[in-house]
């Protein structure tokens, strides 16, 4: 059980992430919304949560997304040498996932009587697999291949979120910005060498607009219609405009895609939609 103690040291730590950050910025970026400031008062003290990922690939008991990785990690490493026949493989796993056990009241329960305070449940990993409801495309938990589609509870993502907020816990959403999946992130047409996107923003823009308002209107799509968020949750920190990224504290390395995704305007309408969000 060594990996216990690290585990809930970690869990107790995130609650402090948010408070550090602002209070490390400079004067001119510190957040001043004090509907932002209550709820980060807030999640401080709740201090203990649950952070949740879940999805198709769950089935083979492997990582999710990463092994669709072409990256030089041990995450990335994958049981078949056929990379293609992998990524068809893992990409037709929806079409096998029946979670008729699921139990998502029984899941909150547990996570409260473990003293946790709030649920960050994954909407969407880097493979671009919905776990919500979204009308933006059928790479979705509800589409008629997606054999769990007819359960009543088959929109997953509002059946964790109720069961949640039933017991009394925050809930958060967390929602990856990379889209493996999606045809303007990885373009088909191109080689995947790596997490990044696959073409040059620069000379196709029109394909990288087309990705970041997909992206704008799912996320506008959990924040309108999933009831009230503490937190968006966003991963996936490559995908930002600066031309280096954080890969540990301090520690930084080139980020070889200038991949704009225009936050300030998901940030503004996540406000409008769920005031005060984290």
């Amino acid at each position: 059980m060594a990996g216990v103690p690290f585990l809930v040291a970690s869990a107790l730590a995130l609650g402090f992430v948010l408070a550090a950050a602002n209070a490390q910025a400079p004067q001119e970026e510190r957040e001043t919304d004090p509907l932002v400031l209550a709820k980060l008062a807030r999640w401080q003290d709740w201090k203990f949560g649950l952070m949740m990922h879940w999805g198709p690939y769950s089935q083979w008991g492997v990582v999710e997304s990463w092994t669709l990785c072409s990256e030089d990690e041990p995450w990335c490493r994958r049981a078949m040498d056929d990379y293609c026949a992998y990524k068809k493989a893992y990409e037709a796993l929806p079409r096998t996932f029946d979670p008729v056990q699921f139990d998502p009241e029984a899941w909150a329960a547990a996570a409260k009587a473990a003293g946790m305070r709030y649920v960050v449940f994954t909407t969407k990993h880097h493979d671009g697999f919905s776990m919500f409801d979204t009308r933006q495309t059928d790479y979705r938990v509800t589409a008629p291949d997606v054999p769990f589609h007819t359960d009543p509870r088959a929109d997953i993502t509002r059946a964790v979120f109720d069961a949640f907020r039933a017991q009394g816990m925050g809930v958060g959403a967390y929602f990856s910005k990379p889209d493996w999946h999606h045809p303007d992130f990885w373009a088909p047409e191109w080689a995947t060498p790596d997490r990044n996107v696959n073409y040059s923003i620069d000379k196709y823009p029109e394909r990288w607009q087309r990705f970041r308002d997909f992206t704008y209107r799912q996320i506008e799509e959990l924040a309108a219609g999933y009831g009230p968020l503490d937190i968006l949750w966003f991963d996936g920190g490559w995908v930002r405009p600066a031309p280096t990224v954080e890969i540990a504290p301090g520690v930084f390395r080139r980020n070889p895609k200038n991949m704009d995704i225009d936050m300030p305007r998901i940030a503004a309408m996540a406000r409008r939609r769920q005031p005060g969000v984290l």
